[in-house]
């Protein structure tokens, strides 16, 4: 009876550590802009949206993908130092 359930124990837990699914990569989010917008609006329905690997691979992924990013126009800082 023991082994059964040590048998039963030991085969759930490999199953339900074969039913983690593995991360996209960055680069491949940024290939594959289907899949990453398809990832990026289930992860924004989720409250902590950045609390797993893929979503944040597909969020980053989709924040510079097609050049979202916006950049601000370089600032030239002058200083006018008075001699004493």
């Amino acid at each position: 009876m023991k082994t059964g359930l040590l048998l039963l124990t030991v085969l759930g837990t490999a199953l339900l550590a074969g039913c983690k699914e593995e991360a996209q990569s960055l680069d491949w989010y940024k290939a594959h802009a289907k899949e990453r917008n398809e990832k990026v609006a289930t992860c924004e329905k989720d409250p902590k949206p950045r609390a797993t690997e893929d979503c944040r691979n597909a969020i980053d992924a989709a924040a510079v993908a097609d050049d979202n990013i916006k950049h601000s126009e370089p600032k030239f800082w002058s200083f006018d130092v008075k001699k004493n």
